[in-house]
C-alpha cells in the first residue's frame, strides 16, 4: 500500500466528492476493478459502483478489507481539507496514483467551483472517453529477448522496537525545493541522486553506529523504484516501474558523504538506462510466460513466492527512497491546492521507508517506520539542516 494527500484550501463537501469520483471512475475504468483468484493466475475483473469514501481518522495504509471496500484495490478518505488515496500496488504505481487523484481532485473542484481544467500530465479531463492504451500492460508490451539475473548482494538490514501491527509512524519534513535545487547543483547533481545519497549515507551511519563486523559484513543499500515511462513511451496508468538497488562496500573502510554521492550518481547511471531496465524487467515477463509455470495451479504459485518472498524479497535493501519528482498542475487549480504529500505503507522487511514529492514551490519527505528507533529519519534530516536547508518537520507521535 502507499498514499497520496492533496491539501485544499478549504474543507471537503463530501456530496461533492462522492459525485466526483464516480465520474472519475468511469474516466480510469482499469481503476473499477477487482482481484480475482482463477485456476492458474490471478486476474482483475470490472466491477460497478465505487468504493466507500471513509472519514481519516486511523493510522494510514491499514491493510486494505476488500469486503469491506466493496472490492476495489484503492481507498479513497478526507478529514477537514485533505483528500487522501491510498492503493494497493498491483492497481497502479505512483505516476499512475497521482494522475487517478489529482483528476479527481479537478473534478471535484469543477463541480463545486465551476472551475474548467486543461488536461495535463497529471490530469485527465472526466469528460473525456478513456483510452485504450491508458490500461495497457505496458510489461508486455515494451518486454524484449534479453534478460538479466537479478541475483546481487544482500544488505545490511537494521532493527528496533517494533510497534503494533495496526500503528505506522510517521515522520514528514518540508522544506523550500529551492534550497535543495541549490544544494543538489553545488554537489552537481539533480534532487533525486543527491536524496538518494542522503538516505543511502543515513543507513551508513545507523550500520556503522552498531559498532559490529557483523553488521559491517553487508553492504549498505537502498532500493530506489524507477518510473519506466521515462524511457518506454504509454500512456498507461496501471502500474510500470522498476526498481535498483545503488550501496556501498561498508566493510572497505570509511566513507564521507561525498563518496556516498559519487557511488549513487555512478551506479544510477549504468543502471537506469533503457536497455539495463529493459533487461530486468523483461526477465519477470519471461518467468510469467514459461509453459511450466502457466500450467502449475495458483494456490502452489501463491505458496512458491510466499517461500520465495520470504527469503529473498527484501535482502536486497534496508530503506525505499521513492521520489515523484515535482508535480505541476494547471494554472486554474494552484490557489485551492496548498499541499501535496506521498507516503509508502508498511513493509514486512524494511523498518522504514521514504516517499518525496515536491508542489507549488515546497518538497516533502515523509518517512514511514514499523519500529519506535527513528535513528534512520534523524540521521537523514539532520544531514538537511547541517546542510544548511531549513526543514519544518511534523509527525504523528512516538511509537
Amino acid at each position: 500500500m502507499f498514499r497520496i494527500s492533496v491539501t485544499l484550501s478549504d474543507d471537503v463537501d463530501l456530496r461533492i466528492l462522492e459525485e466526483a469520483q464516480i465520474h472519475t471512475l468511469k474516466r480510469f475504468p482499469s481503476f473499477a476493478s477487482r482481484l480475482r483468484k482463477g485456476l492458474f493466475w490471478h486476474f482483475f475483473e470490472h466491477i460497478d459502483g465505487a468504493p466507500p469514501i471513509l472519514e481519516d481518522i486511523y493510522n494510514p495504509t491499514q491493510p486494505l478489507r476488500f469486503r469491506r471496500n466493496r472490492y476495489f484495490m484503492y481507498r479513497l478518505l478526507y478529514r477537514k481539507n485533505r483528500i487522501s488515496a491510498e492503493f494497493f500496488h498491483a492497481l497502479t504505481d505512483g505516476t499512475g496514483a497521482m494522475t487517478f487523484l489529482l483528476s479527481l481532485v479537478a473534478e471535484y473542484l469543477h463541480l463545486k467551483n465551476g472551475l474548467h481544467v486543461m488536461p495535463s500530465k497529471y490530469v485527465f479531463r472526466c469528460s473525456d472517453s478513456p483510452q485504450a492504451e491508458e490500461y495497457e500492460d505496458a510489461f508486455l508490451r515494451y518486454a524484449g529477448s534479453n534478460v538479466t539475473g537479478l541475483s546481487e548482494r544482500p544488505s545490511y538490514r537494521y532493527t528496533g522496537t517494533a510497534v503494533p501491527l495496526n500503528k505506522l509512524l510517521i515522520i514528514s519534513g518540508e522544506m523550500p525545493t529551492e534550497a535543495l535545487h541549490d544544494k543538489a547543483k553545488e554537489y552537481r547533481t539533480s534532487i533525486g541522486v543527491f536524496l538518494a545519497a542522503v538516505l543511502l549515507y543515513s543507513v551508513y551511519k545507523k550500520q556503522k553506529s552498531e559498532m559490529s563486523k557483523r553488521a559491517l559484513r553487508h553492504d549498505a543499500k537502498i532500493s530506489l523504484p524507477i518510473n519506466l515511462r521515462r524511457f518506454f513511451p504509454t500512456k498507461t496508468v496501471r502500474n510500470f516501474s522498476s526498481y535498483i538497488n545503488p550501496g556501498i562496500k561498508s566493510r572497505l573502510g570509511d566513507y564521507s558523504f561525498e563518496e556516498v554521492l559519487a557511488q549513487v550518481e555512478h551506479f544510477m547511471g549504468m543502471n537506469i538506462t533503457e536497455k539495463e531496465l529493459n533487461a530486468r524487467f523483461s526477465g519477470n515477463v519471461k518467468i510469467e510466460k514459461n509453459l511450466l509455470l502457466r500450467i502449475v495451479p495458483l494456490f502452489l504459485k501463491d505458496q512458491i513466492l510466499k517461500i520465495g518472498h520470504d527469503l529473498l524479497g527484501n535482502r536486497y535493501s534496508a530503506s525505499t527512497i521513492s521520489n515523484l519528482g515535482k508535480v505541476e498542475v494547471d494554472e486554474a487549480m494552484r490557489p485551492f491546492i496548498t499541499r501535496i504529500d506521498f507516503m509508502l505503507g508498511r513493509s514486512y522487511g524494511k523498518r522504514s521507508s521514504c516517499g518525496c514529492v515536491s508542489y507549488n514551490g515546497n518538497t516533502v519527505i515523509t518517512f514511514s517506520r514499523t519500529i519506535v528507533e527513528a535513528d534512520i529519519e534523524r540521521n537523514f534530516f539532520r544531514q538537511l539542516v547541517e546542510m544548511g536547508i531549513p526543514v519544518a518537520i511534523e509527525s504523528n507521535g512516538r511509537g
